[in-house]
């Protein structure tokens, strides 16, 4: 079994930043996940807000993340997207383990190329959810703004 960690920042409200990353990876109904553009595959994805047993200061939300490809040239992942507040946003981890395929081989490859191959799939699936998160928040505040000045007005 081979874990990979990836984190990142995120301008969104820690208080937002797990709901609009559950939305955003259900709307990626067609999830292919891969290192570089053009290279991957498509995955079915799950995900589901947990609790995080990782913060043991205080209660809150975590994002369990599981896919199985459908081709088989990448393995199966099982993660945990967990966020900690930050200045104005929100940090970003996502952690998780795979079992390489293809035996004694897929384990060879792993040490070698595997490790590094799944490190950049996880930060680009990380940015994309990054973005979509973003783009949610901004969404948020743009009609929220609006009903507020139209209540004023």
């Amino acid at each position: 079994m081979s874990t990979v960690r990836v984190k990142r920042y995120v301008a969104c409200p820690f208080s937002a930043t797990i709901e609009f990353a559950e939305t955003a990876l259900r709307r990626m109904k067609n999830l292919q996940v891969s290192p570089i553009e053009g290279l991957g595959e498509r995955v079915i994805s799950s995900a589901k807000i947990v609790d995080d047993s990782t913060d043991k200061s205080r209660r809150h939300d975590a994002l369990l993340i599981t896919w199985r490809p459908e081709h088989r040239l990448f393995p199966d992942f099982k993660g945990t997207l967990t966020i900690r507040p930050r200045t104005r946003g929100t940090s970003v981890r996502l952690q998780g383990s795979y079992d390489p395929p293809f035996g004694v081989w897929g384990r060879a490859f792993d040490l070698v190329f595997g490790r590094a191959i799944a490190h950049r799939t996880l930060a680009r699936l990380l940015a994309q959810l990054g973005a979509d998160v973003e783009g949610q928040w901004d969404e948020f505040r743009r009609t929220h703004s609006r009903r507020v000045l139209h209540e004023l007005g």
